[in-house]
């Protein structure tokens, strides 16, 4: 559904959509994405396609390409005001960190703030996650370890992170315009922060998470269980996907299949 109420008269939902890319390419001109030469615009411009992929309203979709700009340039929230509308305002505002706090304080409080979000909020904090999973995975893919090293916070901490950020939006798997994308970052979530292992003789998949939320499911059950035990030392690392596979396959011959998290 598009929110039109503040919509300025006159103006289509293509031209507004235009301005706004223009408006996100001014304010991030000469940006890159981290670790990388990359223009930080392709950022923006992909939140938005995740969003739209949502089938998200015109201002939604505005404020995934603006997201950042209060954040990460100069903008202001009147410049926006000027542009746009308030509800464009207020969807940014609602997805912008304070700076001068900590790592942690900043997380620690928009996983509170997310959780009580309303829908559209929560489709804006999406799409930009899945937005950057998506990259990270590919970097990761390529460079290892040696990826974490960009950032402020360790690869435990991210994955405390994102693993919260996947239960605050929880409620979206419930929709059939967001479960897609919902389902999409946790499996990214699952390829870079958790190691899938099969024991090849007792017939276990192993799933150890960065974050210590270990799990096990051994064929025959259709429970995943809490693990802290040993693993033998002949059993395998193996793709997330190959982990899916054995699993669906155990599932199709005893029982429903139920995602293990």
């Amino acid at each position: 559904m598009d929110n039109n109420n503040n919509k300025k008269p006159n103006v289509s939902d293509g031209e507004l959509l235009n301005r706004a890319i223009k408006f996100a390419v001014d304010k991030h001109a000469g940006q890159v994405r981290k670790g990388t030469n990359i223009p930080y615009i392709t950022h923006p411009l992909e939140t938005m396609t995740i969003l739209n992929a949502m089938r998200a309203d015109t201002n939604l979709l505005i404020a995934g390409l603006l997201h950042d700009t209060l954040e990460d340039t100069d903008t202001s929230p009147n410049e926006i005001l000027k542009n746009f509308n308030k509800d464009v305002v207020e969807l940014v505002a609602e997805h912008t960190e304070d700076k001068t706090k900590s790592w942690d304080q900043r997380k620690k409080y928009e996983i509170k703030e997310l959780e009580q979000a309303s829908k559209r909020v929560k489709m804006l904090v999406m799409a930009d996650k899945v937005s950057n999973l998506r990259n990270m995975f590919l970097d990761y893919c390529e460079l290892g370890d040696e990826f974490w090293s960009r950032f402020n916070a360790p690869k435990t901490k991210q994955a405390w992170y994102y693993s919260k950020l996947i239960d605050a939006l929880v409620d979206l798997q419930v929709f059939d315009d967001t479960a897609k994308t919902y389902w999409e970052m946790v499996d990214l979530y699952k390829d870079i922060f958790v190691t899938f292992i099969y024991d090849q003789e007792e017939k276990i998949i192993y799933q150890l998470d960065t974050c210590g939320e270990n799990y096990y499911l051994q064929k025959g059950d259709t429970q995943w269980h809490p693990f802290d035990g040993k693993i033998a030392p002949h059993s395998l690392v193996i793709p997330r996907s190959e982990a899916e596979r054995l699993e669906d396959n155990w599932y199709l011959k005893y029982g429903k299949r139920e995602r293990g998290e």
